[in-house]
């Protein structure tokens, strides 16, 4: 798959068919993740990968993130409709049969903090478009957010951050294209 091919048609899939994916192509998803660029070499990131009953067990404690989630809906002015579709995907992240969640420990100073966080969302970049590359649907997820302590509690990384978390799996619906926004641009000394 062509680079700009793969970055230009990966989606944001919600609904997704219960098959498992072979773990061979979930390794190779993760693989691709641990390659991304980390500050200093850090590669300060740690995955947990749900299936089965864990992964049921952290999908109910994600879904206690909906009501947190009623206000930001409202301010982004979806419809009733999305709204629903929204709550939806909260309760059971679109019956994805596995969820990987990110997690990165917590720096001192708030420098390291951000290099930290941005080596992850690398990760986070190379894990969603390594799943597009195997035929997986997959979506950035931080909305859990609200229930990080929960979350982190049920991890067993207390100590730590979480930074996101994905479902994967195949997708039952292919989502449509969303409209890319105007956003400068600044080109100087050209």
């Amino acid at each position: 798959m062509d680079l700009y091919e793969a970055i230009l048609n990966r989606r944001s899939h919600r609904f997704y068919k219960p098959d498992m994916p072979p773990r061979e192509a979930l390794e190779r998803v993760i693989n691709a993740g641990l390659w991304a660029p980390s500050g200093t070499n850090a590669q300060a990131w740690e995955l947990t990968v749900l299936a089965g009953q864990p992964r049921d067990e952290f999908v109910a404690l994600c879904s206690k993130s909906i009501p947190y989630m009623e206000p930001v809906l409202e301010k982004a002015g979806l419809t009733e409709e999305r709204r629903q579709v929204v709550r939806g995907f909260f309760k059971n992240l679109g019956g994805a049969p596995v969820v990987i969640a990110v997690t990165v420990p917590k720096a001192r100073d708030p420098e390291m903090q951000m290099a930290i966080i941005q080596s992850g969302a690398a990760l986070m970049q190379n894990l969603l478009l390594a799943a597009h590359a195997e035929s997986l649907g997959s979506c950035w997820m931080t909305g859990v957010l609200f229930v990080e302590k929960d979350l982190l509690e049920f991890l067993g990384k207390t100590d730590q951050q979480l930074l996101a978390i994905t479902p994967i799996g195949y997708s039952a619906k292919v989502p449509p294209v969303p409209p890319r926004k105007d956003r400068e641009v600044r080109w100087l000394g050209f």
